[in-house]
C-alpha cells in the first residue's frame, strides 16, 4: 500500500474518531445520568452550554460576609452571584448542584446557611437539589442540622506516599468525621478510590475524575469500578467548553 493512501487512512481514521468523541460522551453520560456530574461549573453560561448534555453540575462558590453573598469562583470571587444557578434550580425541580465551599468556616456557618436557605425560599428551589461541601467538617454541621446533605472534602495530599502508619492516622481521622453524624458523605479524588473502596464508612462517597471526560471512564478500571460502586454517589467528570474558568 502506497505512504500517500496509507496517510489518508490514518487521517480518515483520525477524523472518524474526533466526529465519534462526543456521540460517545453523550451515550456514557445519559447511561450514567444521575451518577455523572460536570465538574467545576463556575460561569452560568457553561452551565447553559451543557444543560442539554449534563443533569448535574458541581461549582467552586465563595462566601462573602460582608456582603451576605455567595459568589462563583475557585481561588478569588468573581461578579458573579451564586443567586443565578439556585434560580436555575427554581426552575428546573429534576437538576442537582453539588457547591464546593472554598472558605466555609465554623465562624461564617450560620450566615452562610440563613443565606443560602432564604434563596431557596425565594426561588423555590430545595435542599434536596443541593450537596453543600467543604473541607471544615465541622462547619458543615449547620448544614447538616437544617437539612441539608453535607459532604466533607477529605484533604489528604500524596495518599499513596505516606507510610502505613501516616495512612493508617489519616484514615482513624476519617473515621472520626463519618462516625460523628456530621456529614452525609466524604468526597475525594478518584486516585483516592483504590484505599477507600475497602473501608466500612457508614457514610455515602463522592469523587472527580477531573482529567477524564464521560466517555473516557469505561475504558479504565477504576472508573468502571467507581461507576458500579453503588456506595459512590457522584463521580465529576471534566468537559470544559467555550466558557471555562
Amino acid at each position: 500500500m502506497r505512504p500517500v493512501r496509507l496517510y489518508g487512512l490514518l487521517l480518515l481514521s483520525i477524523l472518524c474518531l474526533l466526529l465519534a468523541i462526543p456521540f460517545w460522551n453523550d451515550r456514557v453520560v445519559q447511561r450514567y445520568i444521575d451518577k455523572i456530574w460536570l465538574h467545576r461549573t463556575n460561569t452560568i453560561e457553561k452551565l447553559r452550554e451543557f444543560e442539554d448534555e449534563y443533569r448535574n453540575f458541581e461549582c467552586d462558590v465563595l462566601f462573602l460576609s460582608d456582603s451576605a453573598d455567595f459568589r462563583m469562583g475557585h481561588d478569588e470571587p468573581t461578579d458573579e452571584s451564586l443567586k443565578r444557578y439556585i434560580e436555575f434550580l427554581g426552575r428546573n425541580p429534576d437538576r442537582e448542584l453539588w457547591l464546593d465551599l472554598k472558605n466555609l468556616t465554623e465562624e461564617n456557618c450560620d450566615q452562610a446557611e440563613a443565606v443560602l436557605s432564604r434563596w431557596l425560599d425565594e426561588t423555590g428551589a430545595h435542599k434536596d437539589q443541593l450537596i453543600v461541601e467543604s473541607r471544615n467538617w465541622k462547619a458543615l454541621q449547620t448544614f447538616t442540622q437544617q437539612g441539608y446533605y453535607t459532604s466533607c472534602y477529605l484533604d489528604i495530599p500524596y495518599i499513596r506516599d505516606l507510610s502505613d502508619e501516616e495512612l493508617d492516622n489519616k484514615l482513624d481521622s476519617v473515621q472520626e468525621i463519618t462516625d460523628s453524624g456530621v456529614v452525609s458523605a466524604i468526597s475525594f479524588p478518584a486516585s483516592y478510590y483504590g484505599i477507600l473502596r475497602d473501608t466500612d464508612f457508614s457514610v455515602d462517597l463522592l469523587t472527580w475524575e477531573h482529567r477524564r471526560w464521560a466517555w473516557q471512564l469505561p475504558f479504565f478500571s477504576r472508573s468502571r469500578a467507581i461507576l458500579k460502586d453503588n456506595r459512590v454517589k457522584v463521580v465529576l467528570v471534566k468537559e470544559k467548553g467555550h466558557y471555562h474558568q
